[in-house]
């Protein structure tokens, strides 16, 4: 089975059309304010509404870092999306009961990894980096690929991918998917701008796998 291939923070009209036109398997819409590469909940709305106004194309993961429930739920049901990958600093926060991706930063003890509840549908392994983001560090590939082994549910790989280390970071862990953010973008890109050559070797790096 083939691994699948996740843009992230996808913020210009013709970047999602390349990711749509390309096959891309899922693109990431950052809703944080925080970050250079977040969007309000309109810009989000016309961005998809542009080149997505029918359900169908990639998956739609709304990216939020503590939210509320209300603004969770709202994007969710006005971007149509398919999941939600959260951060929340606060560990008593009420558990998520919207499809979701549990995000695992660093490296934390194997024996700490117990899947939440309810479920998520998916867990991303990413490297640990000051603030919300892998900021484009490769995360620790031996640890990564235990833990995927470990966990029962369907694990993608973030942090540092890039298309010059993506096959050897799809050989090292045995992810379902790689997430790429940085290593899909222009140089000195401002706002996540992307590079299509990039989406291009990325996507055939995964389409190599097996």
């Amino acid at each position: 089975m083939t691994a699948k291939l996740k843009v992230c923070g996808v913020t210009r009209v013709v970047d999602l059309a390349t990711c749509v036109e390309l096959g891309v398997d899922s693109v990431g819409i950052n809703l944080w304010s925080g970050s250079r590469r977040g969007l309000s909940l309109a810009e989000a709305a016309a961005l998809l509404r542009a080149v997505m106004p029918a359900r169908g194309g990639p998956e739609r993961v709304g990216v939020f870092v503590n939210p509320s429930r209300e603004a969770l739920h709202r994007a969710y049901e006005t971007l149509e999306l398919d999941l939600v990958q959260v951060i929340h600093d606060d560990p008593d926060a009420p558990p998520l009961t919207l499809p979701y991706t549990w995000v695992v930063r660093g490296a934390p003890p194997l024996g700490s990894l117990v899947l939440p509840a309810p479920a998520p549908a998916r867990v991303l392994l990413d490297a640990a980096a000051p603030g919300y983001g892998g900021a484009g560090q490769t995360t620790d590939w031996v640890w990564a690929r235990a833990a995927a082994q470990r966990l029962a549910a369907p694990v993608w790989l973030a942090g540092g991918i890039t298309p010059g280390n993506a096959a050897a970071a799809l050989a090292a862990v045995g992810p379902v998917g790689l997430d790429v953010a940085s290593g899909a973008e222009l140089p000195g890109a401002g706002r996540g701008e992307k590079d299509r050559t990039k989406i291009v070797a990325l996507l055939a790096a995964c389409r190599a796998s097996d």
